[in-house]
C-alpha cells in the first residue's frame, strides 16, 4: 500500500529537527487519485501492468515516478528547508520510490531502500514469483496472452519502470536493506539494483528476516545515518 500513513513512525525525525514527508501514492486507497473515471476507492491491483500494452507513457508507475520528482521538488522549493540536505527513505514499494527519487533528482544526497520493490520484471517471470506483489503480471499472460505473444514488447515496456535501470542514475550515497527470506520481492531482484548502483554504496544482509518489520537495531542504525551519524553497514563491492 502506498498509502501516507504511520505519521508516528515518522516523529522521531522531526524530534531531531527533520522535515519529513510521505508520501500518498495516487489510487493506492489514499487521498490521492489517479485520473480514472471513478477515481475513489482502492486500485493497487494492476498497477505494473496497467498501460504496458499502450506503450511506456501510459504506464501507471510512470506517472508515479513523475509524482515523486515533483514532490522532491517542491520539498527542496519551500524556504524552511535545506535543500542540500535532502535524504530519501522506504521500504518496499517505499524503497523503489526512495531510489527512484533519487535516480531522477540529484538533490536527494541520502537513501536508504528496504526490500525494494518493481524491480528487475523479467527476472520475476523467468523465476515465477507469483507473490501478491507480481501476481498481476501472470495474470496478464495467462488471460490475457497465454502464449506469451507479447512477452518481449511487454518487457521491453516495463524496463521504462524497472528500478534497476535507473539505478546507476544516483550520485548520492545509498544504503540497502535485504531479508535473504523475502519471498514477496525475492534477494535476486534486489541485487539487480545494487550491482547497477555507481554511487558510495552499502548494504545490510538480514539472513533471518523475510517482508517484514526490520528488527529495532537496524531501525536506530537507519535513523542515526539519516540523521547524521555512522552506520555500521556492511559494505559489499
Amino acid at each position: 500500500m502506498g498509502r501516507g500513513w504511520d505519521w508516528t513512525d515518522m516523529l522521531a525525525f522531526t524530534v531531531a529537527g527533520y522535515g519529513v514527508v510521505s508520501m500518498d501514492v495516487r489510487g493506492q486507497s489514499g487521498y490521492s487519485q489517479d485520473g480514472l473515471r471513478s477515481p475513489i476507492g482502492n486500485t493497487v491491483k494492476g498497477h505494473i501492468i496497467r498501460g504496458a500494452v499502450e506503450g511506456r507513457e501510459h504506464l501507471f508507475y510512470k506517472d508515479v515516478y513523475l509524482d515523486i520528482y515533483q514532490l522532491v521538488e517542491i520539498m527542496a522549493s519551500l524556504p524552511q528547508v535545506d535543500e542540500k540536505r535532502l535524504s530519501s527513505y522506504g521500504a518496499s514499494q517505499g524503497g523503489a520510490l526512495a531510489l527512484v527519487a533519487a535516480a531522477l533528482n540529484p538533490r536527494i544526497q541520502k537513501t536508504v531502500a528496504i526490500y525494494p520493490f518493481l524491480s528487475d520484471f523479467r527476472r520475476v517471470l523467468e523465476i515465477g514469483n507469483t507473490s501478491e506483489a507480481y501476481d498481476e503480471l501472470f495474470r496478464y499472460f495467462k488471460f490475457h496472452d497465454p502464449f506469451h505473444e507479447t512477452e518481449e514488447e511487454i518487457m521491453a515496456t516495463l524496463a521504462y519502470i524497472d528500478v534497476k535501470n535507473l539505478a546507476h542514475r544516483i550520485k548520492g550515497e545509498v544504503k540497502m536493506i535485504t531479508g535473504l527470506d523475502d519471498d514477496v520481492c525475492y534477494p535476486i531482484t534486489q541485487f539487480a539494483i545494487y550491482n547497477r548502483l555507481t554511487c558510495d554504496k552499502a548494504y545490510r544482509i538480514m539472513p533471518e528476516y523475510a517482508h517484514e518489520a526490520m528488527n529495532v537495531f537496524v531501525n536506530d542504525q537507519v535513523y542515526n545515518w539519516l540523521c547524521g551519524s555512522e552506520i555500521p553497514f556492511k559494505y559489499v563491492k
